[in-house]
């Protein structure tokens, strides 16, 4: 079971992801799974398409790297590293396009069941991010 779980979020990473398949976020995702991040919490594979949506808009060549993965049962941890460009707003960083590369460490939880992910948290360095797109330097600026 642990093996094909795996299988299930490389294909979120590899397909969906990084070779932009939106569509199959209905097909890996369930109707009710639960999606925690730093931005908030959302729902089904809707909320799995506004997540994926604000993020390709925001960073359209982005890539994720799977640094580790590790299953046990129905649930995949994932290491990765979230690279890209910012070419556009995000609805929770509110910065007008920057240009600049990213490149950010994350881990992703997920309890899969029947193929499909159940809940998935994840968990990424909002901070470096901000820094990275040049956020923290204004806010900082602002501040002063």
């Amino acid at each position: 079971m642990s093996s094909e779980n795996k299988a299930v979020v490389r294909r979120i990473v590899n397909e969906h992801w990084n070779k932009k398949k939106a569509a199959l976020a209905t097909e890996l995702f369930s109707m009710k799974a639960a999606i925690s991040t730093p931005d908030g919490e959302l729902r089904g594979p809707e909320g799995e398409l506004q997540l994926y949506n604000a993020y390709s808009t925001a960073f359209p060549d982005f890539k994720i790297t799977v640094e580790d993965i590790i299953a046990e049962g129905n649930k995949v941890v994932m290491r990765y590293t979230f690279a890209g460009t910012h070419q556009g707003t995000l609805p929770t960083i509110p910065v007008a396009a920057s240009g600049k590369k990213v490149n950010v460490q994350g881990v992703a939880i997920f309890r899969v069941s029947k193929g499909r992910v159940e809940e998935l948290r994840f968990i990424w360095d909002k901070f470096s991010l901000m820094q990275q797109i040049g956020t923290q330097a204004a806010a900082a600026a602002a501040s002063a």
